[in-house]
């Protein structure tokens, strides 16, 4: 007998808190500017925290932004123009 419920997608389900996880050089423009382009895609009135570890040899900053992705497409926008930022070294 085949099983004819629909199944929920795997993977993450919408709206969901979503950590970001940036590594740039220590700039504290940069690090702005990265927190901005991120804002910039959510809905009015959205919240984005963060948090910063620097590396044990000062050499990177690890820049975690958190905040509630609405959709898969917003999240997309989100990573598209926080990895479009040319002091982005890489993003989880």
């Amino acid at each position: 007998m085949r099983d004819t419920e629909p199944k929920a997608p795997a993977g993450l389900t919408y709206p969901c808190e979503f950590p970001l996880k940036i590594f740039i050089r220590p700039d504290e423009e940069t690090a702005e500017r990265i927190a901005r382009a991120a804002h910039a895609q959510l809905a009015v009135g959205a919240t984005i925290t963060t948090s910063r570890r620097l590396s044990s040899t000062g050499k990177y900053l690890a820049l975690t932004l958190n905040f509630i992705a609405d959709d898969a497409e917003q999240l997309d926008r989100v990573i598209k123009a926080v990895t479009a930022d040319p002091g982005v070294i890489l993003a989880l």
